[in-house]
């Protein structure tokens, strides 16, 4: 079997929601369930996931938790997180509780995997913009 290219965290007690999104992403990406904040941060220890996609309705912290507990873990501070919200004027909170990006419910499967891998792309070392000086030849002078 071949290596995941990616690896996708959801997390929701939301059992249909769950299954609905677990075959919402193309072959090559793992995908991988928690119920909670505290399932989910377990998870992570184990194995960093590239993006999160966490239901804000789940648990009693819902996703802010999370998102807090991740910001302050140096190794997970960086891993996007996708807030799944019921109400678009949450989006402001979402955003304040450290989204990286927020969909409102309902949410087509296929738009919740496009959006949740370009915050995989963007969030990948390989996207950093080369400026022309890395490119530019060292003059004789400087050798």
């Amino acid at each position: 079997m071949a290596e995941s290219t990616h690896t996708v965290l959801i997390v929701s007690d939301d059992p249909h929601l769950s299954s609905e999104f677990a075959h919402a992403f193309p072959a090559g990406v793992a995908v991988s369930f928690a119920r909670d904040a505290r399932e989910a941060l377990s998870s992570l220890e184990e194995q960093i996931s590239s993006v999160v996609i966490v239901d804000m309705r789940t648990g009693s912290a819902g996703g802010y938790g999370l998102s807090s507990d991740m910001r302050a873990i140096e190794h997970l501070s960086e891993v996007p997180k996708l807030f799944l919200i019921e109400r678009p004027q949450d989006e402001w909170l979402a955003r304040q509780g450290g989204a990286t990006a927020v969909l409102v419910k309902p949410i087509e499967t296929g738009e919740l995997a496009s959006h949740a891998l370009s915050l995989v792309s963007a969030a990948a070392p390989s996207s950093r913009t080369i400026s022309p000086r890395d490119l530019a030849p060292m003059s004789s002078e400087g050798r």
